[in-house]
């Protein structure tokens, strides 16, 4: 599994999936029929079938690494994204900036 605490702000990586924390909430809002349900698990899926590979762009005081993604959202229009990088299995190391 990647450890998100080795990358540095410019590091590329490859989001190849979902969150399983992101997919529970999506299931918990389309359960309650919640406004924008699943909106961060739709989000991701966008960012892997538009532009999976994405730049660090901060760490935060926490020691969060954080990335931005620019997709194209439902209706088409243009949306920006500021995501956590998770210490999971979703996403890989691609490169230095």
């Amino acid at each position: 599994m990647p450890d998100s605490t080795t990358l540095k702000i410019g590091d590329r990586i490859r989001i190849t999936g979902v969150p399983i924390a992101d997919l529970q909430q999506r299931e918990r809002e389309i359960q309650t029929n919640a406004e924008m349900a699943g909106w961060t698990a739709d989000s991701i899926e966008r960012i892997i079938q538009q532009t999976p590979i994405v730049q660090i762009s901060r760490i935060d005081e926490y020691g969060c690494v954080w990335y931005d993604a620019t997709v194209t959202g439902s209706d088409g229009r243009e949306e920006e994204h500021s995501l956590i990088v998770y210490d999971d299995d979703t996403w890989e190391y691609v490169g230095s900036g």
